[in-house]
C-alpha cells in the first residue's frame, strides 16, 4: 500500500449530503478541503517593495528549539511533577487513560491542564497492548480516550502515546495497518514515537508530527545520561531535525522525594540551556500542522494574504510565525489587529494570531442518550449498519440561538472506507433538525477487522453564541 493510497482513503468528503428542514430548502455544503481553512491580510510596516514573501518559521516565534515534557499514565504523583515544572519554567503534556468516569472540575485531566499551563494526550481508554486486539478494539480504546479527555478539559487533544508503546507485531504486518488506520480516524496528528511517524508504510507523509525523546529516568534521575542525551541531539542537529523540532523530555512521573528534586534540577538548569520555545506537545502538534498547510501570497507590496487552518481543525490557538529577511520590518497587523514582532540575528520573527471566531472550542460534550449537557437544547443521534456502510446523523436545535460555521465529522471504523466523511453547513437555526446521511464500503477482510463490535464518532464544531463548542456523538453495534 502506497502512502498516496493510505491519504487518500483515510480522508474523503462524502459525495453527497442532506439536510430535512421544512422552512429551509438549503441542503448542507460539501466540505471541499481536508482542513478547515480561512483568509487573513497581513501588512507591514517599514517592508521594502523588494522584499520577498516571508518564510514560515519551523519553530515559534523564531526559537531554536521547541521544548516539552511528556508523562504517560493516570498517576496522581503527575500534579508533583506539575508543581515542579512550572516552578522551574517548563510546560508539556500528561498523557492518560480514562478508565472510569469522572467529575469534570476534580478530574486529575482537569487538574494537570489548569489554565493551559499543560494539556493532556491521549493514552487508551484502559491501557491495554493495542497489537493484542482487533482493529475495532484499537480504533475505541483511542477515539473514545479523546473524547473522554476532551470533555474532562474543554479543550483540543491532539497528541498520543501508545500505551507501552505498542503499535505493530513483526509477524503481523495488519496490526500496524490497523493502527494506523485507526490513528488517522481519531483527530489526532502528533505520536510521541518518532519510529511511528517516520518508519510507517501506511501513513502519508507529513500528516503527523513527533518529536525527539531524551530521558531523565523514570525512578532514579541520571543527569549525566540525560544531558549526554540531549547534546547527541544538539549535535547532530541537521538529522535531528529530519524528524522534528521539538526535544522533550520524560516518560513516566514516578519521580519522588529527592529524585523529584534531582528532575527539577535537570529543569532548572534546562530553562536556558538553549534558545527554547517552551510548549506543551499540544501546541507544537498544532504550530506544526498549521505551518504544514498554510500559503502565504504577495498581493501588493508591504501586503500579504495568509490561507490558514482554522484553530478548531490544529487543537491550539498558537500563532503563526513568519520570518522575514532583515531588519526592515518595524510593525505588522493582521485584519488590524497588532502582531507580536521579534528581531534577532538580521531576521524579523512576525508573530500572527488567529481570527477572532476561528479559534479553538471552549466548550466541550458528549451527548448521552442523545443530549448535551453543556449545550442545553441540542440532541444528535447517530447510526451506523455494518452490513450496508450506511450511515446517519441528526441534529436538534433547540438552544433558543443559530448554530453557525457547523462541521461534522464522522469517523468509521477501521475496515470501512472512507474513514472520515465530513459536511459542512453555514447555519442551523433554532428549532431546526439537521440530518445527513452517508456511506462507506468495507474494505479490509478477516478475522482482526471484523472482531469486536463496530465503533463510529461524530464530531461536530460549531459556533453558538460567540463561542466555539464541540459535541460528540457515539454508537456502537455488536456484531450479529
Amino acid at each position: 500500500m502506497t502512502k498516496q493510497l493510505t491519504l487518500a482513503t483515510a480522508i474523503l468528503w462524502a459525495s453527497t449530503t442532506m439536510a430535512t428542514n421544512e422552512a429551509n430548502e438549503n441542503a448542507a455544503t460539501r466540505t471541499s478541503e481536508a482542513i478547515q481553512t480561512y483568509r487573513q491580510t497581513l501588512v507591514i510596516d517599514g517592508q521594502s517593495e523588494n522584499t520577498q514573501p516571508p518564510h514560515l518559521a519551523p519553530v515559534y516565534d523564531g526559537r531554536k528549539w521547541a521544548l516539552s515534557t511528556r508523562w504517560d499514565d493516570s498517576n496522581p504523583n503527575a500534579l508533583n511533577i506539575r508543581q515542579k515544572m512550572l516552578d522551574n519554567g517548563i510546560r508539556g503534556t500528561f498523557y492518560l487513560n480514562s478508565r472510569e468516569p469522572e467529575e469534570q472540575q476534580a478530574s486529575l485531566a482537569s487538574k494537570l491542564t489548569g489554565q493551559g499551563e499543560c494539556s493532556v494526550g491521549g493514552h487508551s481508554v484502559s491501557h491495554p497492548h493495542l497489537p493484542q486486539l482487533p482493529a475495532n478494539e484499537v480504533f475505541y480504546e483511542l477515539v473514545a480516550n479523546r473524547i473522554a479527555l476532551e470533555c474532562l478539559t474543554d479543550r483540543p487533544v491532539n497528541s498520543l502515546a501508545f500505551p507501552y508503546g505498542g503499535y505493530q507485531d513483526k509477524d503481523r504486518p495488519e496490526v500496524l495497518e490497523g493502527v494506523t488506520a485507526a490513528f488517522l480516524r481519531t483527530g489526532y496528528h502528533h505520536c510521541v514515537y518518532a519510529g511511528f511517524v517516520t518508519q510507517n508504510p501506511f501513513l502519508p507523509e507529513n500528516l503527523v508530527s513527533t518529536g525527539l525523546q531524551v530521558v531523565p529516568g523514570d525512578r532514579q534521575v541520571d543527569a549525566a545520561k540525560f544531558w549526554a542525551q540531549i547534546e547527541r541531539v544538539r549535535n547532530s542537529e541537521p538529522q535531528s531535525r529530519q524528524t522534528s523540532d521539538c526535544i522533550f523530555l520524560g516518560v513516566h512521573p514516578w519521580q519522588v522525594g529527592e529524585e523529584l528534586d534531582r528532575l527539577g534540577e535537570v529543569m532548572k538548569k534546562l530553562r536556558t540551556w538553549d534558545d527554547f520555545w517552551h510548549c506543551t506537545q499540544t501546541e507544537y502538534a498544532a504550530f506544526t500542522k498549521q505551518r504544514r498547510n498554510t500559503k502565504v501570497e504577495r498581493p501588493a507590496p508591504g501586503s500579504f494574504v495568509i490561507t490558514r487552518p482554522c484553530a478548531f481543525e490544529l487543537g491550539s490557538d498558537i500563532p503563526l510565525t513568519l520570518e522575514f529577511d532583515g531588519n526592515s520590518v518595524r510593525s505588522a497587523t493582521v485584519d488590524g489587529v497588532p502582531c507580536s514582532v521579534r528581531q534577532t540575528d538580521g531576521k524579523t520573527f512576525v508573530n500572527v494570531p488567529h481570527s477572532a471566531g476561528q479559534g479553538a472550542p471552549t466548550r466541550i460534550d458528549q451527548t448521552v442518550e442523545g443530549v448535551a449537557k453543556k449545550f442545553p437544547g441540542l440532541k444528535a443521534s447517530l447510526t451506523f449498519d455494518p452490513k450496508t456502510g450506511n450511515l446517519s446523523y441528526t441534529l436538534e436545535n433547540e438552544t433558543g440561538s443559530t448554530l453557525s460555521r457547523a462541521l461534522l465529522t464522522v469517523s468509521a471504523p477501521p475496515a470501512f472506507d472512507p474513514g472520515i466523511l465530513r459536511w459542512s453547513r453555514e447555519e442551523i437555526t433554532r428549532r431546526e433538525k439537521w440530518s445527513v446521511a452517508g456511506k462507506v464500503s468495507q474494505a479490509r477482510t478477516g478475522t482482526y477487522w471484523s472482531d469486536g463490535k463496530h465503533y463510529v464518532a461524530a464530531q461536530l464544531d460549531f459556533v453558538l453564541n460567540g463561542e466555539r463548542g464541540r459535541l460528540f456523538t457515539t454508537c456502537t453495534v455488536s456484531q450479529d
